[in-house]
């Protein structure tokens, strides 16, 4: 089995301040870096760093950013054999400004992830996509792949609910879920049920076409909820003192993805998942600060060596 990558690669700009400056304001940086990123790089490398086969498909330019980051992925062991070097592109570039406080301000100019195109369908494993390439290349992907499919729903788009219908498990954040569904029709919680994370559940549940499908929303701090049509579960996150937020939820979905790919239930891969995105803010940059596997299983007291039997169909990892 493998993880398969479908997604944007960029190059980082990242500046360090006090705070993030209001609209129209100046405010005075006290550091930058030029580090990888791109939310399917930074999914790549979580993916590989917990011990997952990875093939990567994305798109760079023929310029040095494009030659730096196809060689900093395969540092890392992924396979680079499918990102294409585009003639006339530059490679994609993420504007970020990093606060005391870990929270950032991100800005994205596509380049060549924005021509991405001609995926070819994956027939098992796990494929992994996001929002930072092109719908229509994701949307044949998707429709014609066997694999385990999740979609990441970041950056939030509208016009990307069309490929929902074609997904086994969805992740999105709380600002995606006001995007995707603003409102629900919400019943009053069950005995001992959380009203908050209920009325999420029901928002997020309107958002599956297929009995089947299954969606983590993530929560930050609070963790993730695991949303199916008759279920809810919470998981906890760990509590950490964040340096910097960028790429945790690119964490998240790399690790989870791995995780699955091994055999593992979202009930076993999230709080593994939850905690590798928790490590993950505790230094700075995206792919840089993506976690080991042994770093995550020492703080989880799981054997890292531990790995469960591959899946056998594409509901194994979604259903009770």
């Amino acid at each position: 089995m493998a993880v398969h990558i479908v997604g944007s690669i960029n190059i980082d700009i990242i500046t360090s301040l006090q705070r993030l400056p209001l609209p129209g304001e100046t405010v005075l940086a006290e550091a930058t870096a030029r580090l990888p990123g791109g939310k399917g790089a930074n999914q790549g490398v979580a993916a590989a760093r917990m011990g997952a086969q990875v093939h990567f498909v994305g798109a760079v330019g023929e310029d040095d950013s494009g030659k730096w980051m196809v060689q900093r992925l395969a540092m890392e062991g992924i396979d680079v054999d499918g990102i294409r070097m585009l003639a006339g592109e530059a490679t994609g570039t993420a504007y970020i400004a990093v606060d005391a406080l870990g929270e950032n301000q991100i800005i994205v100019v596509s380049g060549a992830n924005a021509r991405l195109g001609g995926c070819v369908p994956v027939d098992g494993g796990v494929l992994l996509s996001q929002l930072e390439v092109p719908i229509p290349a994701l949307a044949s992907l998707l429709a014609e792949s066997g694999a385990l499919r999740i979609l990441n729903t970041a950056p939030a788009l509208v016009e990307a609910k069309a490929l929902f219908p074609h997904v086994d498990i969805l992740v999105l954040n709380r600002p995606e879920l006001d995007v995707y569904a603003p409102a629900a029709q919400v019943r009053a919680p069950l005995p001992g049920e959380d009203a908050e994370m209920a009325a999420l559940a029901a928002r997020t549940r309107t958002l599956f076409c297929r009995e089947d499908q299954a969606a983590i929303v993530t929560l930050g701090a609070g963790g993730a909820l695991i949303v199916r049509q008759g279920s809810l579960v919470h998981v906890p996150s760990i509590p950490v003192q964040p340096v910097d937020t960028v790429g945790a939820g690119d964490c998240f979905c790399g690790a989870l993805a791995a995780l699955l790919d091994e055999g593992r239930t979202l009930e076993q891969a999230v709080p593994f998942a939850c905690a590798a995105a928790a490590l993950s803010t505790l230094s700075h940059g995206a792919a840089p600060s993506m976690p080991s596997r042994a770093v995550v299983s020492d703080l989880l007291s799981e054997p890292a060596t531990e790995h469960a039997l591959p899946i056998k169909n594409r509901s194994a990892a979604i259903l009770p």
